[in-house]
């Protein structure tokens, strides 16, 4: 994923990247999978029940850069920022 990708899925809760994927296909008239997983939006989140931290490093086929998405249930919020290393 991109910065801007990270930011708009997971630092939004109860946002659901199935939905709006489903959403697309309808709107091109193609039909979809209408018992997909993921559709409400709160499944990522279900890992902080066995982890007190989450870290997801993604690099995307649009950008370059390396990211590091990063959130504890101890944080108000998320931190987004460069990698670093070799991955």
């Amino acid at each position: 994923m991109t910065r801007d990708e990270l930011v708009d899925s997971l630092g939004t809760i109860a946002r659901s990247g199935t939905a709006s994927f489903m959403q697309q296909l309808k709107e091109k008239g193609e039909e979809g999978d209408s018992n997909q997983i993921g559709q409400f939006g709160v499944g990522f989140y279900s890992a902080f029940l066995v982890a007190d931290r989450v870290t997801v490093v993604t690099k995307s086929d649009k950008d370059d850069t390396t990211w590091e998405w990063a959130s504890a249930m101890s944080d108000q919020g998320y931190s987004v920022k460069e990698a670093e290393g070799t991955f």
